[in-house]
């Protein structure tokens, strides 16, 4: 069963009943803060479980609906799947309801549900006056087509079909990747005691798992992932679309605040200038000047900076598609295709957004010619398509290549070509993938094994099925096994038994432990042919019995011993002096009884030191006989 996970955004006018409906959806008060308690507002997003079925996990965040708390609000649903559009039944549509919607219209939200709370408190007259203004707010935009409910979240009266409407709408809601590098914005730091920093999140891309080593940018901080929680249940990893609490080590807690993010390794690069296309909105109160301070919003970021126009000098209301820049006060982390607000710092107001075009922009003249460029990049060359529609699905076949991207057949067939020339792109399997994601696959296999061999130095390495296994989100099974073949043959990794491990790896003991294993292996020659329990032996060393399994079977895979029976092993030049002892004193076959003269051993030992030696090739045993190959 693949588990689909999603995140419900729960936004509108303060005192609208979003807090009190996330309550009755869940189960859980999302104010938590004294402060929250006591003015009964909600000042920080609050998050939720919501687990609708085994298959669908969602977490609801409820955002401040006060207009002085736009930025936690901007933070709040940046990452959401679907939103919770909430208006009082009593109050209809109030200054918040509009920008909250324009907010959510321009990061680009087109799925979710109009849910009218207190609705016990109106008559049927008053709900088609309602009914009406949402009509009248939603005409000509996405939201036109969301489904209106009316619910009242204290009697619980149309909470039960609420929730069959939002499991219905996320049925057919596209899953966030969990391919390619894992990204999560933070939006809350805090530390416990015994334990360190932990950072908060909703995870945007790929996925992580204890022990991954990570970076958080701006700043490049080194982190590694201690340990990991989704709605305060322990887990080993956390993917696209789950909220997330990791505790990590490394960094410097001072440093973090919210608009950092969390990130996989050598992948993003920070940034001060970005394009952008821009779309205003009709809510604000005037024109902005050609270079005017701007606050910009993505992800949980808000920095200061400047907006700069390449056609004009001044920004007007309700105008789409503007190409035009902000320089950054501060850097910033982000890349194509990311949504963003821009607000008025004084007095503050939306002003509109849109996409980033190219998150490491240059600088350019003023001017139709720079338009152009911009206008070029944002809508992207066919190369530029493939290129972007296989680095959000990972893998496709040419038809899907096709289909995704609307490139006619001789086209496509045109740029795939050049794409493989440059290595821009890979063709495995069938499949087509990303350079850019491929040679992430292989770092995150690289990094894997390397932990893989300081965490267990005696095993050989991690079994192919394990990765293939480990990668299947990434990637289907037959890609990820070409991949490995193909690296093996480059010499990236090696594969022994169905083992993958680093190139130079060999087996050995762990340092800690290197001389009391010696020891054992010392122990076991000096007890002959009559060897003790290896558990014994280990235990009479004080090594950790959890390390047992693992120095059994890298003693008889290096061939420092051989396994008689149960835990029972006989050291390898012990037994090969044995089968030359035998040679020497018996003629071209024996009997159980010469062997035990030969070898002056009890039967408990002799048995399966000759079925040993039946299994090695050494003898065959033909009735009561043994004969010499």
């Amino acid at each position: 069963m693949t588990v689909k996970y999603y995140t419900i955004g729960m936004a509108g006018h303060i005192d609208h009943g979003k807090t009190t409906l996330t309550k009755a959806l869940s189960g859980i008060d999302t104010d938590t803060l004294k402060e929250e308690k006591a003015r009964k507002i909600t000042i920080e997003p609050g998050f939720a479980p919501f687990p609708l079925t085994d298959e669908i996990h969602t977490s609801i965040v409820d955002v401040p609906g006060h207009e002085k708390l736009i930025r936690q609000m901007i933070a709040g649903v940046a990452g959401i799947d679907i939103v919770l559009f909430v208006i009082a039944a009593d109050e209809g549509v109030m200054p918040q309801t509009r920008e909250h919607f324009e907010i959510l219209s321009f990061l680009g939200i087109d799925k979710g549900i109009i849910v009218v709370t207190k609705s016990d408190l109106i008559d049927d007259e008053m709900k088609l006056l309602v009914e009406e203004e949402i009509l009248e707010l939603t005409k000509s935009s996405a939201f036109e087509t969301f489904p209106v409910h009316f619910v009242d979240s204290i009697s619980m009266s149309g909470i039960g079909q609420l929730k069959t409407v939002i499991g219905s709408l996320l049925q057919d809601t596209q899953v966030r990747s969990s391919y390619g590098p894992f990204r999560m914005p933070i939006d809350h730091i805090f530390t416990v005691k015994g334990h360190g920093t932990v950072i908060r999140g909703t995870v945007y891309e790929g996925e992580v798992h204890e022990g991954d080593d990570l970076v958080i940018q701006p700043g490049n901080e080194k982190v590694k992932i201690r340990k990991m929680q989704v709605h305060k249940q322990d887990v080993h990893q956390a993917k696209a679309g789950q909220r997330a609490a990791i505790n990590i080590s490394g960094g410097s807690r001072t440093d973090l605040k919210r608009g950092h993010v969390l990130l996989s390794p050598d992948v993003y690069s920070e940034t001060n200038t970005v394009d952008i296309v821009l779309s205003t909105g009709n809510g604000w109160s005037g024109k902005l000047k050609q270079r005017s301070p701007v606050k910009f919003y993505t992800g949980t970021s808000e920095v200061m900076g400047k907006i700069v126009f390449f056609d004009r000098n001044e920004l007007e209301k309700d105008i789409d598609d503007i190409f035009c820049q902000v320089r950054l006060d501060e850097e910033i982390v982000t890349k194509r295709g990311d949504r963003f607000i821009i607000r008025r710092p004084s007095p503050e107001e939306t002003i509109g957004g849109g996409k980033v075009i190219d998150p490491n922009a240059s600088t350019y003249r003023f001017g139709m010619k720079t338009v152009d460029i911009l206008r070029s990049k944002y809508e992207g060359t066919p190369h530029e398509r493939v290129l972007q529609t296989l680095e959000k699905e990972g893998s496709l076949t040419e038809s899907e290549v096709a289909r995704s991207t609307g490139i006619d057949d001789q086209s496509l067939q045109e740029v795939l070509t050049e794409l493989l020339s440059t290595g821009s792109i890979h063709h495995i399997q069938g499949l087509y993938c990303a350079d850019s994601a491929v040679r992430y696959l292989k770092s995150e296999l690289l990094a894997r094994l390397h932990t893989f061999h300081n965490d267990f130095p005696l095993r050989q390495g991690i079994p192919k099925a394990e990765i293939v296994q480990m990668f299947k989100a990434k990637l289907p099974q037959k890609a990820v096994n070409g991949f490995i073949e193909q690296w093996e043959k480059e010499n990236d990794i090696s594969l022994t038994d169905q083992f993958v491990h680093l190139l130079d790896f060999i087996p050995r003991f762990p340092e800690k432990w290197e001389k009391r294993m010696s020891r054992v292996l010392h122990l076991l020659e000096d007890m002959k042919l009559e060897p003790d329990d290896m558990l014994n032996i280990f235990k009479g060393q004080q090594i950790p019995e959890d390390l047992y399994s693992d120095f059994k079977y890298f003693l008889i895979k290096t061939k420092k011993a051989v396994l008689l029976f149960d835990e029972v092993l006989l050291s390898q030049n012990v037994f090969e002096t044995a089968v030359d002892c035998l040679r020497r004193k018996t003629n071209e076959g024996f009997t159980v009884q010469e062997a035990k003269a030969a070898l002056d051993t009890s039967r408990k030992f002799l048995i399966p030191i000759l079925e040993c030696m039946d299994a090695k090739g050494y003898t065959v045993r033909d009735s009561n006989l043994r004969k010499w190959v």
